[in-house]
C-alpha cells in the first residue's frame, strides 16, 4: 500500500468518527432533490471540530508505524532481515557467556534451548509470529555453544606457580625480543608434568626460552625443566584478559624454560591422535620453511613483511615497523583476512579463466568458469592451512568458499546472507572469537562494505556513458586509462573510509588507538599491495618450480619497501594526540547494535542506527573514571596527580601493566620512540607529591585528584611485614602482597594477599557522602597524612572484622571495582574463592 493511500485511510476514519459532531445550525445543509442527500454549504470554516494535539499525535504515530512496518516487510523480503537479526542474536549470546559473573549450568541451558525450539515449532505450525522467540532462542543457543566449549573442550589450568620437569611435543616456535636479546616462545603439547596428575594437567603450555639458536624444531618430543606460572589476569577492571585468550586455545599455563633440554624418541600414541598431530606438525614445519625461504631471498624489513603476508608469521618484523603500520592505519595488512584470501582466490580465478580463454573449444563446450572456481577453492584452502588458520583467516576462507561455491551452483555470491552463514559457522566452532578484536573487526568491516556498496549499486542510475568504449584513438585510449585509474583510486579510498569507520569503535575499545592519516596511507599502499605485491608474489610461487623466481621476488621486495616507507612517513606526520584515545565506558554493545541496524536495513529503519550510535558516544565520553589503581600483585599503585594524569608508585620503570593502564586513558606516554620524543610530554617532574620508596615500603603524600576534585591523601605499599606497625597508623590506604594483620584497622582501605587473590586488580573511586564527622581527618603534624576520628563502625570487611566507616570528615567514601568476577570461571584458578 502506498504512503498516500495510508494517509487517506487514516483521514477517512477520522472524518467518519467526527461526522456525528457537525452542528447543522452552525453549518446549514441543502437537500438535493435528485439524490436526497444532505450536502454542507461551502463555507470557509472546517465542517467539524479541529483535531486536538492527541489526535494529531495519533496520526503521526500511526503513519510512522505504517512506514516502519512497510520497511521491515521489505527488508525481510529482500535482505532476509529476520535471519540476519537472529544470527546477530546468536553471536550476542555467545559473547554474553564470557561476561557472566559465574559459570552457568550447561545441561540446564541445553534443556531451555530444546524447550524454546519446541515452542517455536508449535507456534510456527499454527501460523503465529515467532520472530521474538527465535531471537531469544538464538541468544540462548549461542550461550549454550560457548558453555559447551568452556565445560567440555577447555583445558585445565595451573592453580599456582612451581618448578617441574615437563615431557611434551614442540608444537609451535615464535620469535620475540630484539636483536640484542632474542627470545623464542614455544607452544608445547604436554604429555607429562611431574608434579601434577593427569586430570589437572594443562593440554598445552606457553614457554619462553631466552635464546634463539635453531637447535630445536617443530614436532620434536622433548624433556625439559621449567618454572611454571598460572595464567595472567586482567591488568585493570575491564581490560584485556590474556589468560582467557590463552585458555580458549587450550593453553593452561605459562613459564620460563631452563637449560638442559633433552630430546626423546617419538611417542606411540593412538593412531588417529598421532596422525592429527603429525599433520599439524608438518604444516607448522612447512610454514617455518617457507618463512626462512623468503627471508633468505628478500632482505631487510621487506622480508619480514613478506613472511607476515605469506604465512602469517610476524616473528621477523621489527617492533618499529609494526608500530608504524599501526599508526598509519595499515596494520590490517598483517592479519591474513578477507583482503589476502580474496587476492589469492581471485588471482587464481582470473588467471585460470584467461588461460582457458585461449582454447575456444574448451570454453564453448565445458563449464570453465566452474572449473576456475573449483581451482580457486583449492588454492584458498592451501592458503588457509599455511597461514596458520587464525580466526580472521577462517572467516575469510568461509566467506571465500561460500562465494566460490555460489559460482559453482550458479547463485549470487556477495550478499549479507553469506556473511551471516560464516558467522553462524564460527560461533558454533569457535565461540570465544566473538569477544576478540580480530573477529569483531573482520565482520564489521565486511558487513559495512557489503551494505554500502549494495546501496551504491541500488541507487546508481543507468545513463549516457562518460566515455565512448568503442573509441580506439590515442586520445580515447588515454582517457579510458585515466578514467580507470581514477575509478580504481576512488574505489580504494571509499573502501578505506568505509572499513575505517566500521572498525573505529572496535579499535578504540580494544587498542585505544586511531589512524588520523589512514586514508592517505591506504591510497598509496593498497594499490601497490593489490596490483603488484600479491599478484607478482603468486607468479613467483609458480615460477619457483622452474627456478625463475628471482626477478618477481625483486619486484615484490620493491613494493614492500614502498609500503614500509609510506607507513613510516605517515606515522611521523601523524599528530600524537590522535594516535591514542581513551577506552571510555562499555560502549561497544551499542556500537555493534548501530552497525547491525545500518547494515541489515536499507530504508527508513536504517536511520534508527543514530540512536544506539549516540548512546555509544555518550557512554564512551562520560565513562567512569577511577581515582586509584592497584595492581593484581599488590606491588604497584597508580594515583592521579593534580592534572588528572596517572602516576605510578612502587616501580621506577614503565612496566607493561602501567603501560596498559595509561593507554586506556589515552595517555601519549605509551607511544615512546625517538620520533615522538619531542611531541610527548612527561608530567612527572611537575607533580608536587612526595613519594618515597625503601626496602620496607613505598608511600605517596600530597594533593591528589580524587572524585574530580583535589584532596589530600596518603597511601602506602608495604613490602615487608615489619613496616605494618608504622604504616597502619599513618596511611589512609594500605596495599601489600602480604596478608594484612587483623590489628591494622585504622586505614580507610586495606588490600592484602587475600583480597588480591579473590578480586585481582582493582579500581578505587572517591565519591562524596553526606555524612559528616566520621572517618579520617588530616593530621596537623604530618602533611598529607591522616589521623583516625572516633566514630561508629559499620559493615564488616573482607576478612570478617569490623572496620571504621569509609567516610572522611570532608565527606568522601570509597568504591572499588574488581577485575575478577565474584564467581568462578574455567579460565581462573578454582582455589581463588577458597
Amino acid at each position: 500500500m502506498a504512503k498516500s493511500e495510508k494517509e487517506k485511510g487514516v483521514k477517512a476514519r477520522f472524518e467518519a468518527n467526527n461526522s456525528s459532531q457537525i452542528d447543522e445550525k452552525a453549518f446549514p445543509v441543502v437537500r438535493s432533490s435528485s439524490q436526497g442527500a444532505s450536502q454542507p454549504l461551502p463555507l470557509l470554516a472546517f465542517p467539524f471540530k479541529k483535531p486536538t494535539a492527541v489526535v494529531r499525535a495519533r496520526f503521526v504515530m500511526e503513519s510512522l508505524f505504517c512506514r516502519l512496518h512497510e520497511n521491515w516487510s521489505a527488508d525481510c523480503e529482500k535482505q532476509n532481515a529476520r535471519f540476519l537479526w537472529v544470527t546477530l542474536g546468536l553471536a550476542s549470546g555467545a559473547a554474553a557467556y564470557y561476561s557472566l559473573p559465574d559459570e552457568p549450568n550447561f545441561w540446564l541451558l541445553l534443556l531451555l534451548c530444546v524447550a524454546i525450539g519446541g515452542w517455536i515449532f508449535r507456534r510456527a505450525r499454527a501460523g503465529q509470529a515467532v520472530f521474538a522467540l527465535m531471537l531469544l532462542g538464538a541468544g540462548l543457543l549461542g550461550l549454550t555453544a560457548a558453555s559447551f566449549h568452556g565445560t567440555f573442550q577447555a583445558s585445565p589450568i595451573l592453580k599456582r606457580s612451581f618448578s617441574s620437569d615437563i615431557t611434551g611435543q614442540l608444537e609451535r616456535i615464535e620469535y620475540r625480543g630484539s636483536a640484542a636479546k632474542p627470545e623464542e616462545r614455544w607452544t608445547v603439547r604436554v604429555e607429562r608434568i611431574s608434579r601434577l596428575s593427569s586430570d589437572t594437567m594443562p593440554r598445552k603450555l606457553l614457554l619462553l626460552r631466552k635464546s634463539v639458536d635453531g637447535a630445536f624444531h617443530v614436532g620434536e618430543r622433548l624433556k625439559m625443566h621449567a618454572f611454571l606460572t598460572e595464567l595472567q589476569e586482567p591488568v585493570y577492571p575491564g581490560g584485556f584478559d590474556y589468560g582467557r585468550y590463552l585458555w580458549a586455545r587450550s593453553i593452561g599455563g605459562q613459564g620460563y624454560l631452563a637449560r638442559g633440554i633433552e630430546r626423546l624418541p617419538t611417542s606411540s600414541n593412538a593412531p588417529f591422535s598421532r596422525a592429527v598431530h603429525w599433520w599439524g606438525d608438518r604444516v607448522e614445519q612447512a610454514r617455518g620453511d617457507i618463512a626462512h625461504y623468503i627471508r633468505n631471498r628478500i632482505d631487510g624489513e621487506a622480508g619480514g613483511l613478506a613472511v607476515a603476508l605469506a604465512v602469517g608469521k610476524r616473528d621477523f618484523l621489527s617492533r618499529d615497523v609494526q608500530d608504524d603500520l599501526r599508526r598509519s592505519g595499515l596494520a590490517h595488512i598483517l592479519a591474513i583476512s578477507g583482503l589476502h584470501m580474496a587476492l589469492v582466490a581471485m588471482s587464481v580465478f582470473w588467471l585460470t579463466r584467461k588461460a582457458f580463454g585461449f582454447i575456444p573449444g574448451l570454453v564453448l563446450h565445458y563449464p570453465t568458469k566452474q572449473w576456475a572456481a573449483l581451482l580457486s577453492l583449492v588454492f584458498a584452502t592451501g592458503y588457509l592451512v599455511l597461514s596458520g588458520s587464525s580466526v580472521a583467516t577462517v572467516r575469510a576462507f568461509v566467506m571465500t568458499a561460500i562465494f566460490l561455491v555460489s559460482i559453482l551452483v550458479g547463485r549470487p555470491a556477495f550478499t549479507m546472507h553469506n556473511l551471516a552463514l560464516a558467522l553462524v559457522f564460527l560461533v558454533l566452532i569457535q565461540p570465544y572469537g566473538v569477544v576478540e578484536a580480530g573477529m569483531q573487526m573482520s565482520f564489521a568491516a565486511t558487513a559495512a562494505l557489503i551494505a554500502c556498496y549494495d546501496r551504491i549499486r541500488i541507487r546508481s542510475q543507468m545513463g549516457v556513458p562518460l566515455l565512448d568504449r568503442a573509441d580506439r584513438s590515442l586520445f580515447g585510449v588515454i582517457a579510458k586509462g585515466m578514467y580507470s585509474i581514477g575509478g580504481g583510486l576512488l574505489g580504494i579510498g571509499l573502501t578505506s573510509v568505509i572499513a575505517s569507520l566500521a572498525v573505529l569503535p572496535f579499535s578504540v575499545a580494544h587498542f585505544q588507538q586511531m589512524a588520523p592519516l589512514g586514508l592517505i596511507a591506504n591510497l598509496v599502499a593498497m594499490p601497490v599491495l593489490s596490483l603488484v605485491v600479491m599478484p607478482v608474489g603468486l607468479v613467483s610461487l609458480i615460477l619457483s618450480i622452474f627456478g625463475l623466481q628471482s626477478v618477481p621476488l625483486l619486484i615484490v621486495q620493491t613494493g614492500l619497501e614502498t609500503i614500509i616507507e609510506t607507513a613510516r612517513l605517515v606515522s611521523d606526520a601523524s599528530n600524537p594526540a590522535y594516535l591514542v584515545v581513551k577506552a571510555g565506558g562499555p560502549f561497544l554493545p551499542f556500537s555493534i547494535l548501530a552497525l547491525g541496524v545500518f547494515t541489515i536495513h536499507r530504508r527508513y529503519l536504517a536511520k534508527a542506527a543514530i540512536i544506539p550510535l549516540g548512546l555509544a558516544f555518550i557512554i564512551w565520553w562520560s565513562g567512569p573514571q577511577a581515582d586509584l589503581w592497584i595492581s593484581q600483585k599488590g606491588t604497584m599503585v597508580a594515583y592521579r596527580d593534580q592534572e588528572g594524569t596517572w602516576q605510578s608508585l612502587g616501580s621506577r620503570h614503565m612496566t607493561l601493566e602501567f603501560q596498559s593502564l595509561i593507554r586506556s586513558e589515552g595517555d601519549m606516554r605509551v607511544l615512546g620512540g625517538k620520533s615522538l620524543a619531542n611531541k610527548v610530554k612527561d608530567d612527572r617532574s611537575a607533580v608536587p607529591i612526595e613519594t618515597v620508596c625503601d626496602g620496607e615500603a613505598c608511600y605517596a603524600s600530597g594533593l591528589l585528584q580524587a572524585g574530580g576534585e583535589q584532596t589530600t591523601l596518603s597511601l602506602a605499599i608495604v613490602r615487608k611485614a615489619s613496616a605494618f606497625a608504622e604504616e597502619c597508623q599513618r596511611r589512609a590506604i594500605l596495599v601489600s602482597k602480604l596478608p594484612i594483620p587483623k590489628s591494622c584497622e585504622a586505614p580507610l582501605l586495606t588490600i592484602g594477599k587475600d583480597e588480591l587473590k579473590q578480586r585481582g586488580a582493582l579500581f578505587v573511586k572517591f565519591k562524596r557522602d553526606n555524612q559528616k564527622g566520621v572517618g579520617l581527618r588530616p593530621d596537623a603534624d604530618r602533611r598529607g597524612e591522616f589521623a583516625l576520628v572516633a566514630g561508629p563502625t559499620l559493615e564488616e570487611g573482607l576478612e570478617g572484622r569490623k572496620r571504621p566507616e569509609v567516610v572522611r570528615q570532608s565527606g568522601w567514601r570509597l568504591e572499588t571495582k574488581t577485575a575478577l568476577p565474584v564467581g568462578q570461571r574455567p579460565w581462573m584458578r578454582s582455589d581463588r574463592l577458597d
